[in-house]
């Protein structure tokens, strides 16, 4: 079977691949976790050209403004050429280690330590996750951790973003990290200045704690509002409605049944009682967890990334409308 994932390391808890390098000890600097996540690499941008035949042989033709993102790296005292993707003359690549640069001054302040990080797609796409001091108490014993997550691509799909994410202890995994429900978020374009923006953030993680605090209220209102069994098929045929093809229709009835499933008999069913709360979390187990079952990989990136991420993001919103 063919993975998505690259390289990386995990710390105490193993991936959901069983790939990578499992640590006791998270990494202290950026170095070291860019080392250890097998990202010690750079990427360069060059002048494209398409190779046409002409008379028998071969001629090279540059192309306009379009230039390819190319990763070099040594193995074995080998330079390894890959072409991650084409891009616009007025991209800027930004390098790991300009993207984990900032990761030293908070891991230096006890702030955060390092959860997990690596590679996606060939190198297309990088990530860390670094957990925060300190958790969220939502309703008894059902308790959020805090995270800070960094994702950035070398194809040009998307920005540099560093956002805070809250992962409900009950269900973290590797598969629950995710930009679902991003209480500070932060892009930064693959511009000339690109670098020395990630590098200046200060500002930007002084008001982490208190977005968690706001977010927290959001989870806590859902927690103490009750949901009933009409409430509930209401809100789950908003997020997976009966388009008018009989295929489609049956797939969106399957997946409020294995929601519906996840709200009976889910994660942490038995630290809350039948709540909003409870159903936001059904949705959230379902996308992190049963969605794409044959590609575990495919899986975890539409939930960090693609559609999963943005239907738990409606998914949230929705609950906190109904309920209110």
């Amino acid at each position: 079977m063919s993975h998505e994932f690259e390289t990386g390391f995990f710390v105490q808890t193993p991936p959901w691949h069983q790939l990578g390098t499992l640590l006791t000890d998270a990494p202290q600097t950026a170095i070291e976790a860019i080392t250890t996540a097998g990202l010690n690499w750079f990427v360069t941008k060059e002048s494209l050209e398409a190779v046409v035949p002409v008379d028998g042989s071969y001629r090279a033709v540059g192309v306009h403004d379009q230039y390819a993102i190319i990763r070099r790296r040594i193995e074995h005292g080998i330079t390894r050429l890959d072409a991650l993707g084409v891009v616009g003359r007025q991209y800027h690549p930004v390098q790991n280690h300009d993207a984990f640069a900032f990761f030293d001054r908070v891991i230096q302040s006890g702030m955060v330590q390092y959860n997990t990080a690596g590679s996606l797609r060939g190198g297309r796409i990088i990530w860390a996750l670094a957990r925060l001091n300190g958790t969220l108490r939502i309703a008894g014993d059902d308790v959020v951790d805090k995270y800070l997550l960094l994702t950035n691509s070398h194809d040009g799909s998307r920005p540099v973003t560093i956002a805070f994410t809250p992962i409900r202890v009950v269900c973290a995994n590797t598969l629950a990290m995710a930009l679902a429900s991003a209480t500070r978020r932060l892009s930064v374009r693959h511009t000339a200045c690109a670098a020395a923006r990630i590098r200046d953030v200060g500002e930007y993680l002084a008001g982490v704690n208190a977005s968690f605090d706001h977010s927290a209220e959001a989870y806590r209102f859902l927690a103490q509002r009750s949901i009933h069994a009409a409430e509930l098929a209401t809100y789950l045929r908003s997020l997976f409605p009966d388009p008018e093809e009989g295929a489609l229709r049956n797939r969106s009835r399957a997946n409020r049944e294995k929601i519906t499933a996840r709200f009976e008999r889910g994660f942490g069913t038995d630290l809350t009682g039948a709540s909003w709360w409870r159903a936001y979390n059904a949705v959230v187990e379902f996308i992190d967890h049963d969605r794409n079952q044959s590609n575990a990989d495919a899986r975890v990136h539409s939930a960090w990334l693609g559609q999963g991420m943005q239907l738990k993001q409606q998914a949230l919103q929705t609950a906190l409308q109904l309920a209110a």
